[in-house]
């Protein structure tokens, strides 16, 4: 395999989100396998007010830089771009490798590779943003004319691509597995210091909640489940970017507070072992999804998933092995295949083939994968 020197654009720890995590895990896999690669991140992604009021880096960082990566963009200020720009092409590195998942970020992307000259490959992570806006697409064309590779997490955004931009060059590779920071504690233990009862099933609804996540639908669902089993509760960990006052009134009025716990905050790693220790499944009724790294961190806490068969999501599940996929998003099909899942656990050891299914998801062969596409764009 080829040693590669990479300019990799996204965002790096210490900001929050998937995307970040995701980058700053990948960094860390191509240099230990020997690519020299500089990370250039952004010390401001979006204007403030975009965040309503939520931190942008995570807690107790303020800001500062635990990785190599140097934050160098400003998506405002088009002097950094020009900085970086001028940076890549002094520095000639063989491949610029961008994060893309919203549109917004396609001129600074195609903007790179016009001023640097460089070959750039599209690390996409969505081919539609999950918030739409005006003219996207004619950005992520800008972004496409410009591109000279494309990987996917999926087979749905491949066929996207493929469909919409024929002429590209794409591979497909898959969402690597996240495993735990940490040692997990024993479930009664974490269920103990969660408050919860020992014993009777644990729902996870786990991370930031947005309107087409559908938490909602799951909580619609929760009546039925409770009906049939009575010890049921849903837990909720993540920070609400959407309608938080509404859907705690929707728990109110179903008469299920009793049964629904909401930790409204980011989640450090330490509490996630927590709340994966606690769970017995993972749930993801999302109304649109290209994948998601909640599927991911899941299997790497050995956890199942019962998931929506929106875009990408039926890929990453082997149904009746690492969890189920559900076919319509009616509440009430949810709480079905909730049940079935529930049922199922005294014949189907789920927890088993999960982490069977995660040993071959590994962020070291994604890494090898990347590289050799990588090599074969740049000759």
């Amino acid at each position: 395999m080829r040693t590669l020197r990479i300019a990799f654009v996204s965002p790096f720890f210490p900001l929050k989100g998937g995307i970040a995590r995701f980058s700053s895990t990948l960094l860390e896999v191509l240099c230990r396998q020997g690519h020299e690669v500089e990370a250039i991140s952004f010390r401001r992604l979006y204007p403030a007010i975009l965040f309503r009021g939520k931190a942008v880096y995570e807690p107790g960082t303020s800001g500062k830089s635990g990785s190599d990566a140097l934050p160098l963009l400003d998506m405002i200020n088009p002097l950094t771009w020009i900085c970086v720009a001028r940076r890549i092409r002094r520095r000639k590195p063989d491949i610029i490798l961008c994060a893309y998942w919203l549109g917004l970020f396609a001129p600074l992307y195609a903007f790179f590779r016009g001023v640097s000259g460089r070959k750039m490959i599209v690390l996409m992570h969505n081919f539609s943003s999950h918030e739409k806006f005006p003219g996207e697409k004619l950005l992520r064309n800008l972004l496409m004319a410009s591109a000279d590779g494309v990987i996917t997490l999926s087979e749905h955004v491949a066929r996207q691509v493929e469909q919409s931009y024929p002429a590209v060059p794409v591979t497909t590779l898959f969402h690597p597995v996240y495993n735990p920071e940490g040692t997990m504690p024993p479930k009664k233990d974490a269920r103990r210091i969660l408050g919860l009862q020992p014993q009777g099933p644990v729902l996870l609804f786990f991370g930031y909640v947005r309107e087409y996540k559908g938490l909602d639908i799951l909580i619609d669902a929760m009546p039925e489940i409770i009906c049939r089993y009575p010890g049921a509760r849903l837990l909720i960990a993540g920070e609400f970017y959407y309608g938080e006052k509404k859907l705690r009134e929707r728990i109110g009025s179903l008469g299920i507070g009793g049964q629904v716990k909401i930790y409204a905050e980011f989640v450090s790693n330490e509490r996630m072992l927590l709340f994966f220790s606690a769970a017995d499944v993972v749930v993801l009724p999302y109304r649109e999804a290209s994948q998601s790294g909640v599927v991911q961190q899941a299997y790497g806490f050995g956890r199942p998933v019962v998931v929506s068969d929106r875009g990408g999501l039926p890929e990453a599940v082997r149904e009746g092995e690492t969890g189920m996929v559900v076919r319509s998003l009616e509440p009430r099909a949810f709480a079905e295949a909730v049940c079935d899942f529930f049922r199922s656990r005294e014949k189907i050891p789920y927890e088993e083939k999960v982490k069977q299914h995660a040993g071959k998801l590994s962020w070291e062969v994604f890494a090898e994968r990347l590289a050799v596409f990588a090599g074969r764009v740049v000759e």
